[in-house]
Parts: structure tokens; sequence; C-alpha cells
């Protein structure tokens, strides 16, 4: 790889891609303006693990955000945590360790090893490509917001549910539109009246097409689920989150009865059917399936112990 502030002539053939270092956001819109196939890299630990990465005919260049600082800044308000996109995912939990829920900390810390939470990023883990991991899913459910600075002259900043970066087949909308800057995490997410269930089944970056990820926020007032909040996340396949669906969860009252939870879980398998990438393995939904019965099941077991 070089280094250049400019576009370069490209030699026919395999090729070094051109990396572009900004010190600034401006200046990495910027420059993606003038170069729109090149793509931003947070820390890369996802794009370099893909097959066939380097060397590679069609190379893209690289608009690196190591040197941008405000992307690398974390602070604790009042009512929120913000993290720029450059923060590691250990940089989040160690602030997070006198913030977060034990079952928040938990999600977060199951995302790889020391090693890999030691380098990827908040913005790498939020925007790849077409692949959804556990940071995606656990900062939905507890709608988790998100800036992004339109690639524009203006360079818009739009504040948004980190929800609404995906479609549901989990592709991410803003590749070539927008960088993403910054997420902030409201510190009452999760009292003592909110609760959140975080659930994964297999490896969502050794074994995305047979892992399976939940995330469920709710609190219960008076036998009712009130407020749910349900992301379900098939890594190389899915993002579902529902509104309709989480209203029909909040129609639920305890004691849950097997019939019932059987319409809901039907309700899943079907709408996840009508979501997911073609060629999916079906034995992946009905997984999905069947964790969400596990999670009703526990739940209903725990309010029925008081």
């Amino acid at each position: 790889m070089h280094t250049n502030t400019g576009a370069d002539a490209v030699p026919e053939g395999l090729r070094s891609p051109t990396v572009f270092t900004p010190k600034t956001i401006s200046e990495a819109i910027s420059n993606k303006l003038k170069n729109p196939d090149a793509h931003f890299w947070a820390g890369g630990t996802y794009i370099m693990s893909r097959p066939n990465f380097y060397p590679n005919t069609n190379q893209r260049d690289i608009i690196s955000l190591a040197g941008i600082q405000d992307l690398s800044r974390i602070y604790h308000a009042d009512r929120y945590l913000e993290a720029g996109a450059m923060v590691t995912i250990q940089q989040l939990l160690t602030m997070g360790s006198f913030i977060f829920s034990k079952e928040l900390y938990k999600a977060i810390n199951s995302i790889g090893s020391s090693v890999i939470r030691n380098q990827a990023t908040i913005g790498g883990s939020l925007c790849t490509s077409d692949m959804r991991f556990t940071l995606s899913c656990v900062l939905a459910t507890l709608n988790v917001q998100a800036e992004v600075r339109m690639v524009s002259k203006s360079a818009t900043a739009r504040w948004m549910p980190i929800s609404k970066l995906y479609d549901r087949r989990g592709n991410f909308l803003f590749a070539d539109s927008a960088l993403l800057t910054k997420i902030r995490i409201p510190t009452d997410m999760t009292t003592s009246q909110n609760q959140f269930v975080f659930k994964v089944l297999d490896s969502p970056m050794l074994n995305p097409s047979e892992s399976v990820i939940m995330g469920l926020q709710y609190s219960i007032s008076q036998g009712n689920i009130m407020t749910p909040s349900l992301c379900i996340t098939l890594p190389n396949a899915c993002f579902y989150m529902s509104q309709d669906f989480d209203n029909l969860l909040s129609t639920i009252t305890f004691p849950l009865t097997s019939d019932k939870i059987s319409k809901i879980t039907r309700r899943l398998a079907s709408d996840l059917k009508l979501s997911v990438r073609q060629n999916v393995d079906q034995l992946q939904i009905e997984r999905a399936v069947r964790l969400l019965d596990v999670v009703l099941n526990d739940i209903n077991i725990n309010y029925l112990a008081g």
C-alpha cells in the first residue's frame, strides 16, 4: 500500500491501493467526493480477514480514518455515553464498565477474543457492507443513535437509530453515501424496570451461516410486557426488527400459555422467511425461532417465580 493525497494512474493487473490519510472529518468527506470508489477504513479487522482481500485486480483505494482525532473520542455525559467511530470495542467496554448493566457488558464482551476487541472499532463493526454482527444487534435493540455525515459538499450530519442503517437482509445502506462518525448510548436504558436479554448461537464471524444473534429489551408492568424491542440477526442473511412484531409481543400477558408462545414463534418464522437473503439454510431460521421460544419460556418462568 502507498499513501497519497491525490489519484494516481492505475497500472494494469495487480496493484496496491492508494491510501488517503485525512486528519479531519471534512477532509475525509472531501477525499470520498474526489475518489468515489475509495472506501472508508476504520480498523480493517473484518475486511482484511476476507478471502482474496489482497492481492486483487480490483483493489479499491482506502480512506484511512486512523488520523482523525475526533473519531477516537469517548466520554460520559449526564444521560448518555458518546463514542467515536474509531473507538475500539475494548475501549467501549472499559468506559462502559461503570455504566452498562451486567447483561449489556456481557453481550459486548462476547465479541471475539480480547485481541479482536482491542483492534475492532465501533465504526468497522457497524459498517461492514453485507454482514451484521453482535454489536449491530445489541445497539439496535437498545435504540442507540448514530451520527452519520453525508458525502456531500456540506457534509450534513444526521442522527438516526442504529436499526435504520440496514435493510432487512443486513446490507449497510450508507456504504458510499455517508460516514458514520459516532454513537450515543443512553445511560438509563437498562434500569431496574427495563430488562435486556442477549443470546448468541455459534460464532457470528467464524460460522455466520449457522449463527443466530438475538437481543430483546422489555419491561413488565401489571402482568404485561411493555415497550418490547426485539432484534434477530442471521449474520450473512438477515437483520430483523419489526414494529409490528414488537406490537405483537406487547399483547403478551402472564402467565404465558404454550399456545400463545406458539402463535408468536410461528409469526416470527413467517417473517424471517420473507426477510432473509436467498439460499439461506432453513435450519438457521428454525434455530432463531427456537431461540425466541426458549427466551419467552424463560421470561414466563421468571415471572411466575416472582
